[in-house]
């Protein structure tokens, strides 16, 4: 079952940020283009999360690119 958050968009996921925080990565529509949002979401009183601007919305052809880009980051950080 799709679950779908403020505005419509469809949920995929979500990484604990911090204890106020999380990141969503969701899927939407927006302006009439569907879009891979990766957003910083607050957490407020009551559980709701609340978008940021901490964030980014990127066509589905260029997502390719960005996990190729985050592999060679990931391979030039220093050995932990």
């Amino acid at each position: 079952m799709k679950q779908t958050i403020q505005g419509g968009a469809v949920l995929i996921g979500k990484i604990t940020r911090n204890g106020k925080q999380r990141l969503l990565v969701t899927t939407e529509e927006n302006k009439g283009a569907r879009v891979i949002d990766v957003r910083v979401y607050n957490i407020i009183n009551d559980g709701e999360l609340v978008p940021t601007q901490e964030g980014i919305a990127l066509s589905p052809d260029t997502i390719e690119t960005l996990i190729g880009l985050l592999r060679e980051a990931q391979k030039k950080l220093p050995a932990a």
